[in-house]
């Protein structure tokens, strides 16, 4: 009878134990399970992180280029306004001229061809 309650006794540890190990192991499987999914969103937030950071490149070297591009036009457009002031000034200059050239000196007494019509109009 001894030997049955102790037969008896360990049949229920070995199963309580049994039941134990089983219970241990699910929660050791959902830890895991915790653990992995975890890291899948701590790799998923890297992710996110390096994406965004190439972004932040990219849009620096964007605006980094448009700046530098704008330098260069505006380089460009004041060249093309020295050149057109240098332009304007050798055509007043030349104008300048001319209008001298046409002017007549004090012994010249006949009228410019340009006044001639002025003149013809002052006589009527």
């Amino acid at each position: 009878m001894i030997v049955e309650e102790e037969a008896y006794a360990s049949r229920e540890a070995w199963a309580h134990s049994i039941g134990l190990s089983q219970a241990v192991h699910f929660e050791l499987q959902t830890h895991r399970e915790q653990v992995y999914a975890h890291e899948s969103q701590l790799h998923a937030h890297q992710t996110q992180l390096q994406l965004q950071g190439t972004l932040i490149q990219t849009q620096h070297q964007v605006h980094e280029t448009r700046s530098q591009m704008q330098q260069a036009e505006m380089a460009e457009l004041r060249e093309t306004n020295r050149k057109r002031k240098g332009q304007m000034a050798e055509l007043l200059a030349l104008r300048e001229q001319q209008r001298r050239a046409r002017q007549p000196g004090p012994d010249v007494r006949v009228p410019d061809h340009q006044d001639a019509s002025r003149d013809a109009d002052s006589h009527i």
